[in-house]
C-alpha cells in the first residue's frame, strides 16, 4: 500500500530534522522528499513547518519508545537491555554514515525558547522515553524514586552520546556509555 502524502512528509521530515535540526531543514527540502505537492502540505499541515515537525517528533518519539519497550522485553536482564538498546542505536548511526540515531535534542535546543508548541511536543516525547526505561526498572525490583531518576539518566546519555558521536563520526560514545550504564546498574541493583 503506498503511502499518504501526510505520512511522506512526515517520514521526510523526520530524517530531515535529524540531520539537519529545525533551522536547517527548509520546507522546499521536505517538499521535495516528501514527494507531494505543496498544497498538500498545507493541506494536511495548515499551520505550516512547526505543526508538521511537531508531527515528525511524534511520530520518531514513538517510533523510539515502541523499539525500546520492544528491546526491554525481549532481553534477559535489565543490563542486557539497556545495552541492547545502546547497540541498536550505534548500529543505526553506523548504518546512517553518523548521521541518524534517533535524537531530537537538536531540535529540543532549538526551539524550546521559540515554540511552546515544539517545547512541548519534545517534553512529551522525552517523558515516553524515560517511561518505557522507568516501567523496565520498576519490574525489575527498583524503587519508584530510583527508576525515575536512573530512567532520567538513561535517556540523557543517549541524546549526550548521540552528540558526541555525531562530532567524532563515532558511535564508541554509545558504547563507552552503555557499557557505564550497565556497570551503574548492577552496582545500583545491589544497593536496593
Amino acid at each position: 500500500m503506498d503511502k499518504s502524502a501526510r505520512e511522506r512528509f512526515i517520514e521526510a521530515t523526520t530524517r530531515l530534522i535529524e540531520m539537519h535540526g529545525y533551522h536547517g531543514t527548509g520546507l522546499n527540502q521536505i517538499i521535495k522528499e516528501g514527494g507531494a505537492p505543496r498544497g498538500s502540505l498545507y493541506h494536511h499541515f495548515p499551520n505550516g513547518k512547526e505543526e508538521l515537525v511537531s508531527a515528525a517528533i511524534d511520530h520518531l518519539g514513538q517510533g523510539v519508545a515502541d523499539q525500546t519497550r520492544k528491546i526491554l522485553d525481549n532481553s534477559k536482564s535489565l543490563s542486557e537491555g539497556i545495552y541492547s538498546i545502546f547497540l541498536f542505536l550505534a548500529k543505526k548511526f553506523d548504518d546512517s554514515d553518523c548521521l541518524i540515531a534517533g535524537s531530537i535534542a537538536s531540535v529540543a535546543l532549538e526551539t524550546s525558547h521559540i515554540s511552546e508548541q515544539l517545547r512541548e511536543t519534545c517534553r512529551r516525547t522525552y517523558d515516553s522515553w524515560r517511561s518505557a526505561y522507568e516501567e523496565m526498572l520498576l519490574l525489575n525490583g527498583f524503587s519508584a524514586s530510583r527508576a525515575a531518576q536512573i530512567s532520567t539518566l538513561i535517556t540523557a546519555s543517549i541524546d549526550g552520546a548521540i552528540i558526541l558521536c555525531r562530532i567524532n563520526r563515532s558511535s564508541e560514545p554509545l558504547m563507552q556509555i552503555a557499557r557505564e550504564i550497565g556497570i551503574h546498574l548492577e552496582n545500583t541493583q545491589l544497593l536496593e
